[in-house]
C-alpha cells in the first residue's frame, strides 16, 4: 500500500519543471478532466513532474498573485488519468493556507476527481489557520513553495 505520506517522504527522480502558461491546462499536461482543466486567462500555471516509488507524479502549480489565489495540486498518473492526492491552496476569501488531502491507499483513490469522501481538509473549515499571509508574489516563489510543500527533490540535491 502506497499513501500520500510515502510519496512525499520518498526520494524523487526525473524532476522536470515545465514552462509557465496562462489559461486552460491541456489534458496532456495534467489529465484531471475529460477536456482541458479550465482556468481563466488571469491564472498562470506550470507542471512539475517527477517519479517517486515507481509512480509518475505531477504537481500542477496555479497562481493568480493579484487575486491572492494559489494551488499546488499533487497527482499520480494512472492509466492516462490523474489520481489527485493533495491540493495545498490559498484563496483570499478563506482564512488562510489549507490542504485537501486524500487518505488511504493511492491505488484506491478514484481517477479524475479533485474532491470526494476520501479527501480531508486540513485544518478543518472554520478552524484557525496557522498561516494567513499569502506571500507568493511571482512564478519562482510559486514553484519553490510547491517543491518545498511536496518535498520534490532528489535526496542530497540542491534543487
Amino acid at each position: 500500500m502506497t499513501r500520500l505520506q510515502d510519496i512525499v517522504r520518498a526520494s524523487n527522480a526525473d524532476i522536470k519543471i515545465g514552462s509557465w502558461r496562462n489559461g486552460k491546462v491541456p489534458k496532456a499536461d495534467f489529465p484531471i478532466a475529460k477536456k482541458a482543466y479550465g482556468l481563466g486567462n488571469s491564472f498562470q500555471w506550470c507542471v512539475i513532474s517527477f517519479s517517486a516509488l515507481g509512480l509518475e507524479c505531477r504537481v500542477l502549480v496555479v497562481l493568480n498573485a493579484p487575486k491572492e489565489k494559489y494551488e499546488a495540486i499533487l497527482g499520480v498518473l494512472a492509466e492516462g488519468q490523474m489520481r489527485i492526492l493533495s491540493s495545498y491552496e490559498f484563496h483570499a476569501g478563506e482564512p488562510g493556507w489549507h490542504c485537501h488531502a486524500s487518505c488511504g491507499d493511492v491505488a484506491k483513490i478514484p481517477k479524475g476527481f479533485m474532491r470526494g469522501p476520501w479527501v480531508r481538509r486540513i485544518p478543518r473549515a472554520h478552524r484557525t489557520h496557522t498561516r494567513q499571509d499569502f506571500g507568493i508574489d511571482g512564478q519562482r516563489k510559486a514553484e519553490r513553495f510547491a517543491i518545498t510543500c511536496y518535498k520534490v527533490e532528489t535526496k542530497g540535491s540542491l534543487l
